[in-house]
């Protein structure tokens, strides 16, 4: 055996070796990126859907005014007898709340119907113009 042979097994393993710390070292900083960035989304979720509830609540204070409003008979119906109720939300969405005049005759009055809640974009949506593509052209 040459001397040759016995440093060139010594070098290959260093080599695999360093190979191998990179790539560890590369999936732990991959696998921390990943974990800060789901910790970020997940925060914006639940102020989110926080904002939603604090949105809802509000409208349900609305609501419970219109109802004391029609018991009063001091409640000023719309001509087609449908109410929108809405509050903000977060900047450029509002909760919408769609309340329609109910049957006041009869045994079981009922003042409104609730006929539908949704969430609204209310900003201006701009697309994007894109990207100057070459068109084959001088």
């Amino acid at each position: 055996m040459s001397r040759e042979n016995k440093g060139a097994g010594v070098g290959m393993a260093s080599v695999l070796l360093i190979i191998m710390v990179l790539a560890f070292t590369t999936f732990g900083v991959l696998s921390l990126i990943s974990a800060v960035t789901d910790v970020r989304l997940s925060r914006k979720a639940a102020d989110t859907a926080a904002a939603c509830y604090e949105a809802e609540g509000r409208l349900q204070e609305q609501l419970a005014a219109l109802d004391e409003e029609l018991l009063a008979g001091s409640a000023e119906v719309p001509k087609d007898g449908i109410w929108e109720l809405k509050t903000d939300v977060q900047e450029g969405q509002q909760l919408l709340l769609t309340v329609e005049q109910g049957d006041s005759a009869g045994e079981d009055r009922e003042r409104f119907h609730v006929l539908g809640q949704r969430l609204v974009n209310t900003a201006d949506w701009n697309p994007d113009s894109g990207i100057d593509l070459w068109d084959g052209g001088m």
